[in-house]
């Protein structure tokens, strides 16, 4: 049953995906380039309603905060994270977005992503140990950290609770309600 609903979810977030441009790289490319904004506003709003879903589902005990798992912060992270920031930009998809668009018409982008994401993942996993062996994962080693208190398992940056998580939750909201739809206009 949890692979049958796993499923079902997965395909109606991809298909959400699709609906609002996020598996479009030109839509994605055109957010980035701060030209249209509207992709922007629902990207925020996810992000805001979705903290605010999980805050009241933790609350009322609907949520167990036990399945969470929180990454590490280190050095390396900081350095992924430039690299998948800039493949991102260029390819204008990412991890979520190349599957969606793999069936659509940038399918060619989706898929050199979807290739590049997994030959990166083997060449690090392949080179874990030798990365390891520099002492890349111990720079900045920051641990296991959440923002809010959301278990007692990890240090937060602020001792806010679930309750600091609804609240930003709501501003996220509001920031997407004023963010407009066009941005800068470009020279043509």
């Amino acid at each position: 049953m949890k692979l049958v609903l796993a499923v079902i979810l997965g395909s109606l977030f991809g298909f959400a995906l699709f609906y609002v441009g996020a598996a479009s790289p030109k839509k994605i490319q055109s957010m980035l380039r701060l030209e249209d904004l509207s992709l922007m506003k629902i990207i925020v709003f996810a992000i805001g309603f979705s903290s605010v879903l999980l805050a009241l589902s933790i609350q009322v005990g609907m949520f167990d905060i036990t399945h969470l798992s929180i990454k590490p912060m280190h050095f390396g992270v900081v350095i992924g994270g430039l690299i998948f920031g800039v493949g991102f930009g260029l390819a204008g998809t990412c991890p979520g977005t190349c599957l969606a668009a793999a069936g659509g018409k940038g399918r060619r982008q989706a898929l050199a992503a979807i290739l590049g994401g997994l030959t990166g993942a083997l060449l690090f996993a392949v080179s874990y140990d030798w990365w390891k062996g520099l002492g890349i994962f111990d720079m900045m080693d920051l641990g296991k950290r959440s923002l809010f208190v959301i278990s007692e398992r990890f240090p937060s940056v602020f001792s806010l609770g679930t309750g600091g998580l609804l609240v930003v939750g709501g501003l996220f909201m509001l920031i997407a309600y004023v963010i407009p739809l066009q941005g800068r206009r470009t020279k043509k």
